[in-house]
């Protein structure tokens, strides 16, 4: 019987009301090989999915870290405030942008915690954070999309790929090539993260519901004295 048939029956049509698992006929296997397990074009499991995503968001996680400390430190506040400009924009940016990495960063270690314990429940702070990253990547591109057309310094305020000299009484910006080449990079580096969230949210949402499903399996097993014949130690 295969993963679909398992969930139809042991779990979605026998959770109570209270979301306990009752009545589940004994010839009923979880099936950890089923392909509805898989992922990744189906060469991994799930869960070994998930540990390969918290792995990539924190090469992500370094790589915005590495950036976001490359732009505090190459603004010069001094020059702004010569030119008249007393807002520090790079340091609102940069301080935004620490505490959505440390948020990231925790959400990822309470993943690699869930992958370890089987904890659906330590899943889903990752899922939620992915949600909000999906949200910041689809802002920054529009942002900065409308700053390419605009010149609008605001604009690439909220981008933050690179510290800018601006007039204090104009709203555009006129930036070098130099510049300019490193926000187009930083702009694809955004598309490109903000389509692989779209794929590692669908696998660690299953590898959620792969965890959420194993516990009640392993509770009917406890409830039925069943032998967990198919349930590996993953």
């Amino acid at each position: 019987m295969n993963g679909r048939a398992v969930r139809s029956v042991l779990i979605r049509n026998n959770r109570q009301e209270n979301g306990s698992v009752d009545h589940v006929p004994r010839s009923i296997q979880f099936d950890e090989s089923s392909e509805e397990y898989r992922c990744l074009c189906n060469c991994f499991h799930v869960k070994t999915g998930a540990f390969i995503i918290g792995c990539a968001h924190v090469l992500m996680i370094l790589f915005f870290l590495i950036h976001s400390l490359f732009v505090y430190f190459q603004h010069d506040g001094r020059l702004q405030q010569a030119r008249g400009v007393k807002e520090n924009y790079v340091f609102g940016s940069f301080l935004a942008e620490m505490i959505g990495l440390g948020l990231g960063i925790f959400a990822v270690f309470l993943l690699f915690v869930a992958l370890s314990r089987n904890s659906a429940l330590l899943v889903v702070p990752h899922l939620v954070m992915q949600v909000i990253a999906i949200l910041c990547f689809i802002l920054v591109l529009v942002s900065g999309t409308i700053a390419l057309c605009t010149d609008s310094a605001v604009f690439y305020r909220l981008i933050n790929a690179a510290p800018f000299m601006e007039h204090p009484n104009n709203n555009t910006v006129a930036l070098d090539t130099g510049t300019m080449v490193r926000i187009y990079s930083l702009m694809i580096v955004y598309a490109i993260s903000l389509a692989l969230e779209f794929w590692f949210i669908v696998v660690i949402y299953n590898c959620n519901r792969y965890l959420d499903e194993r516990s009640d399996y392993m509770k009917y097993c406890l409830a039925f004295s069943t032998p967990m014949k198919t349930l590996s130690a993953r």
